[in-house]
């Protein structure tokens, strides 16, 4: 008799697990952030940054009208210890700095809510060339992540 309702008690628990996850696994190969409706932002200009270690590594400040981005900049662009900024010159870091604006640049002119995933694959719209001797490339997710912390902030100017 205890076996039966410790069996019971399994295939129970078994079965809230099995049902708790099936609003996890339908989401799963889902685009982020397609869905319009959920993906309603104010018409404004946003600020946010990307922190590594206690450093703003990226910040951003971009203009939403009616949910496109009428324009998107950096306010700092640094790698944490210093090797590039807005301001640098010198290569690899002026190609990386070139490719971190062209990913930016992608978004002016389209549907945040579209075109944010895009920063996923930065490959497929960033064409700059990086110095061959580093290697240096993009990491669009510091910008995707400066953007979204943006979004959280809420509109900083009107």
């Amino acid at each position: 008799m205890k076996w039966a309702i410790q069996s019971i008690q399994r295939i129970q628990w078994l079965s809230f697990l099995v049902i708790g996850l099936i609003p996890f696994v339908s989401c799963v190969g889902r685009p982020p952030h397609r869905n319009a409706e959920l993906f309603r932002h104010e018409d404004g200009t946003y600020r946010g940054v990307f922190l590594d270690e206690d450093q703003i590594q990226v910040g951003v400040e971009f203009t939403l009208n009616n949910g496109l981005v009428t324009h998107a900049g950096f306010r700092h662009l640094d790698r944490g210890d210093g090797n590039y900024h807005l301001a640098t010159e010198e290569e690899p870091y002026r190609s990386v700095i070139a490719q971190y604006q062209e990913a930016l640049d992608h978004l002016v002119g389209k549907p945040l809510s579209e075109h944010l995933p895009d920063l996923y694959e930065p490959g497929r719209i960033v064409q700059t060339e990086v110095d061959g001797y580093t290697g240096a490339t993009i990491r669009a997710n510091k910008v995707l992540s400066a953007i979204r912390d943006g979004l959280n902030r809420g509109v900083y100017q009107y």
